[in-house]
């Protein structure tokens, strides 16, 4: 079954009103910032979202978005592929006062002067915030070979050099 598309923008009080939940995609290609981030977007966002107030009657966003998408491995500079997931539980506010007034489990969002977001936009910073800074192969799948360990080839008879010898003869002096 195909998921229906993301509205781009709604007005989020009238959904936190009416409890509204979307399970929806987002077409990856039309994530402008997303795509700059990535070698390539592989997959559609999929978001599972809530509008609802919480105990404290905060209008808040709750859900999650996934995607999979292709980077540059930081070892071998191949592409990999990353599947992306976030989970998020965000505030719906007007300004900075609302925001600080926020608990800290609510990460806030600015709604417009009509309560308007740009759902697209608030999905697109949640999947780049999940990206991984330094994206790897796994160790048996990345192209660039491990060197090994260099062998000891002091025995244990062998007095190894001590890099504070040139100290000590700078000190006599």
């Amino acid at each position: 079954m195909a998921e229906a598309q993301l509205p781009h923008r709604v007005d989020a009080t009238k959904l936190v009103e009416i409890n509204q939940r979307f399970n929806a995609e987002i077409d990856s290609s039309e994530l402008l910032r997303l795509n700059e981030s990535v070698d390539q977007c592989l997959a559609p966002v999929a978001v599972d979202v809530s509008f609802d107030r919480d105990q404290e009657r905060h209008r808040v966003m709750m859900g999650k978005c996934s995607t999979r998408v292709s980077m540059i491995c930081q070892r071998c500079l191949g592409t990999v592929d990353v599947d992306v997931e976030s989970q998020f539980s965000l505030g719906l506010v007007f300004n900075d006062d609302q925001a600080k007034n926020l608990p800290r489990s609510l990460e806030p969002v600015e709604m417009d002067e009509n309560g308007i977001i740009d759902l697209w936009s608030v999905m697109e910073d949640e999947v780049l915030l999940a990206l991984p800074m330094f994206p790897m192969h796994s160790d048996n799948e990345c192209r660039i070979q491990q060197q090994p360990e260099p062998e000891n080839t002091t025995s244990g008879n062998e007095k190894r050099p001590n890099p504070f010898d040139v100290l000590a003869q700078l000190k006599q002096k």
